[in-house]
């Protein structure tokens, strides 16, 4: 719990940084999980629907502590930018929205996205020389990234990838077996077919008296046999690893997923009354979710702008604005929305935000509770390790990915001028001090993202914008 407390403050930057600090403070320093299962649950969490940070950051805790540490780790994480963003949504709809943000705010935003960059290039440098220990591997991830980059906006493609991943990793592992078992039939099928019983009974004396005294040898002396020594199996990294619920608890969670998602679907056919509309409604867009954070902002759009009228465009941009620039997982946008849906009930409109909250969020924790044991039970198994070495590995490349679509995030400083974050040497260069201070003078996460924070300011203030 205590590990958690920092998280909900420090983690600027998108799923991407998320990650990034999740694997520095987990793995590296507190040696809780080896890259391996860190690996192998960040990519469950991309092949499921909802937040993958936060499934990923619910997860260490469930599996280290059980269902009360998990669900308080869960709150830790993303309750303060839930709050910020559910009284942001409240005073929108109080006093009007603009979409645009003072210039300084602007700047301390860029000069985290930088950091963050730096925090998502040291993880993935770490996991890099980790995994990618094959040439199958390095090819996954390689083609992993080129996918990403060139088709972001296509939202069943990490799904889609890290099946691909695993197949390819499993027929790799099997083929071997498959092929010998295959020469050897072939093998047994020739040598039936050239067997001809006629060749037994013309045998010669000679060959009887030959195979006679081949069949009589000297008694040779037995020697003692040697003791063979088995090497002692390598102790595992992932000993401390704790469930207190069984699969049969995870099977009933992914069965309560499904019911839930078939009665939202209903529901929110249906206008009810408000709170279950926006309750139905957020549940139904946090179950269809693939690939994270990314991905919630334009759905979401769709939902409470143009399906519903619960926004404006305006209000809209204004809360994806503010979104970009707080800690924490960005499925707390949800909170900004359901404020502003219940934003004629008053002070309840914090109602409307704690159901948006609580319905974009719980899809994913369930699924991901689900597949747990199911997963913790099974992942030893051969079949499995082979499976996720490609799913691993894609993890991987998804990573290296977001090191380039962080790099070419726009950003606009000015009224006329729109680029990528690479494009301005200033902010090259933080993410250049930001990522030697954590790699080689081992300087802790949040030290950096504060004095990122520190540097954004300092911009704003030498180039004297207003």
């Amino acid at each position: 719990m205590v590990n958690y407390l920092p998280l909900g403050y420090i983690t600027f930057g998108g799923p991407q940084a998320h990650i990034a600090l999740l694997l520095d403070l987990f793995v590296t320093k507190k040696k809780w999980l080896s890259e391996e299962m860190f690996t192998e649950l960040y990519a469950i969490s991309n092949a499921l629907p909802g937040p993958a940070s936060t499934q990923l950051a619910f997860t260490v805790a469930l599996i280290r502590g059980g269902v009360i540490p998990g669900i308080l780790a869960f709150i830790v994480w993303s309750i303060p930018g839930g709050i910020v963003m559910g009284a942001v949504g409240y005073g929108v709809g109080q006093i009007g929205a603009t979409s645009e943000l003072p210039t300084s705010v602007l700047y301390i935003e860029r000069s985290l996205a930088a950091v963050s960059i730096a925090l998502v290039a040291q993880a993935a440098k770490q996991l890099v020389g980790k995994l990618m220990v094959d040439k199958i591997s390095c090819t996954l991830a390689a083609i992993a990234v080129v996918l990403v980059i060139n088709f972001t906006s296509t939202a069943w493609l990490i799904p889609l990838i890290m099946f691909c991943g695993g197949l390819v990793t499993y027929l790799e592992g099997e083929a071997p077996g498959w092929i010998a078992k295959y020469k050897e039939q072939k093998k047994k099928r020739d040598e039936e077919a050239t067997f001809r019983p006629a060749d037994v009974v013309a045998g010669s004396t000679e060959n009887l008296v030959s195979s006679t005294a081949d069949a009589i040898q000297p008694i040779q002396p037995v020697s003692a046999p040697q003791k063979v020594v088995t090497p002692a199996p390598e102790p595992k990294q992932d000993l401390h690893i704790y469930f207190s619920y069984s699969m049969k608890a995870g099977a009933v969670l992914i069965v309560l997923f499904f019911i839930l998602l078939i009665l939202a679907a209903v529901l929110r056919s249906y206008d009810i009354n408000q709170p279950i509309n926006i309750l139905s409604t957020f549940y139904f867009v946090g179950a269809i979710i693939f690939g994270g954070g990314p991905v919630v902002v334009p759905l979401l759009y769709q939902y409470v702008v143009s399906s519903t009228n619960w926004l404006t465009p305006t209000e809209f941009l204004m809360g994806f604005a503010i979104i970009n620039i707080m800690p924490g997982p960005n499925f707390n946008f949800a909170a900004f929305c359901g404020a502003l849906a219940f934003r004629q009930n008053g002070w309840t409109t914090f109602v409307g935000a704690f159901l948006a909250w609580v319905g974009i969020f719980l899809p994913g924790l369930l699924i991901k509770a689900g597949v747990l044991p199911i997963w913790r039970h099974y992942r030893d198994l051969p079949v499995l390790k082979k499976i996720f070495k490609g799913l691993n590995s894609v993890a991987v490349g998804l990573l290296v990915a977001a090191v380039y679509l962080l790099w070419m995030k726009a950003i606009a400083l000015s009224s006329n001028k729109v680029a990528s974050l690479g494009e301005y040497s200033g902010w090259t260069g933080v993410m250049v001090v930001a990522f030697l201070a954590m790699d080689t003078w081992k300087i802790q996460p949040w030290w950096v993202v504060g004095a990122g924070a520190i540097v954004g300011a300092l911009s704003w203030v030498i180039d004297g914008r207003p």
